[in-house]
């Protein structure tokens, strides 16, 4: 038989739980930490709260589930201008809604500019044009006619804001840190001074500032890294307390306390994940760290004010620049794979450079303009 972290009941079978949530593309299970039961009320509430936390950061960067599977979608984002967009996994943008430009020629007449997602948005659009100009005659097939496919770069800044904190949300981080101490050693993990966390995480009794900091300095972790956007887990003994910090998408920290009445013996234990899955190792088990050099829980500051704000903007800052890069990166490479590919050991004529040129140029001219 086994013993639940959370529940301290016993079972005999359990589904996997995920050390680190499998959303963000972890893959360590464990079938020994956790009941179905405990498992089933995480997942209808803190995973999910952290879940929806973390959804723009893991929508732009397109990461799958530890199962694969596309990420979700983000819906009806406005624009500067207020045009609506969806966001699709990897940070592609498609139009939510047609967007109908008009404007007022000297004649008196009017031009009228209509861009959709495809032809399923055409009667939207011509209900929109009716609304405005409802004694206007409009010869539908003709317009239909004049429609030209076409791809292009948003020129305009798209609002997303993140969702980090709150009660649930902060649940589940600690349950990410709790989960890594479980699966190293069960026996401690078990341990009545950690029965308040254990309270918490799974009920939502008491005082989370006794368990969380928000970061009161905006420098990286002192860890090696697989990737720009690691996922980072540490839990250590510190004297009478068991100390930590998450840290997801190599930016966005939190320290963690799991108890501040710890007598056993000394530990130190990590969890380093590469969300993208593009390096080999993705996952590290046995990160090395100097848990000396992590944020100390006693200097990190009790909930959000003037004294954090500044400091996670830089995070978020400093996120939005690795993700800029990484699509960069990752769009220049698709253009030279789509000139390119189709003359795959032919001779680079001027024509091919030049539809190269013309391609790479337009895609950095959309960039600067975003800036």
């Amino acid at each position: 038989m086994k013993t639940c972290i959370y529940t301290k009941t016993e079972f005999a079978h359990a589904d996997g739980e995920h050390i680190l949530q499998n959303f963000l593309g972890a893959r360590w299970v464990s079938h020994d930490i956790s009941c179905n039961e405990a498992q089933s009320i995480f997942g209808e509430t803190i995973d999910s709260a952290l879940e929806e936390g973390l959804r723009q950061f893991r929508v732009l960067l397109g990461t799958r589930g530890g199962r694969g599977g596309d990420g979700p979608t983000i819906k009806n984002v406005e624009d500067t201008k207020g045009n609506k967009y969806h966001i699709l996994p990897g940070g592609s943008v498609v139009i939510a809604e047609p967007v109908v430009s008009i404007s007022e020629l000297e004649s008196g007449t009017h031009a009228v500019q209509t861009k959709l997602a495809g032809m399923k948005q055409f009667d939207w659009a011509i209900a929109k044009l009716r609304s405005q100009f409802p004694d206007a005659s409009w010869d539908v097939e003709e317009i239909k006619g004049k429609l030209t496919p076409q791809t292009e770069y948003l020129n305009d800044r798209i609002r997303l804001r993140a969702g980090i904190g709150g009660r649930d949300y902060f649940r589940g981080l600690l349950k990410v840190a709790f989960n890594l101490l479980g699966v190293n050693a069960a026996d401690i993990a078990l341990q009545p001074c950690f029965d308040p966390l254990r309270n918490y995480i799974l009920n939502g009794v008491g005082v989370h500032g006794s368990h969380i900091r928000w970061l009161a300095t905006a420098d990286e972790l002192a860890v090696e890294k697989l990737g720009y956007f690691d996922h980072f887990v540490a839990i250590y003994s510190n004297g009478k307390n068991v100390d930590g910090v998450v840290q997801f998408f190599g930016s966005i920290s939190h320290i963690v306390r799991l108890t501040n009445n710890y007598d056993g013996q000394y530990f130190c234990y990590g969890y380093q994940v590469n969300p993208l899955r593009d390096t080999d190792p993705a996952e590290n088990r046995k990160p090395g760290f100097d848990a000396g050099q992590l944020p100390r829980f006693d200097e990190g500051c009790e909930g959000p004010g003037p004294d954090v704000w500044p400091i996670y903007q830089t995070l978020f800052s400093r996120f939005m620049k690795n993700y800029y890069d990484f699509a960069t990166e990752k769009e220049m490479s698709r253009i030279v794979d789509s000139v390119l590919a189709p003359h795959e050991g032919g001779v680079l004529s001027e024509e091919i450079i030049g539809e190269l040129v013309e391609k790479v140029s337009k895609f950095m001219a959309s960039r600067v303009r975003q800036k």
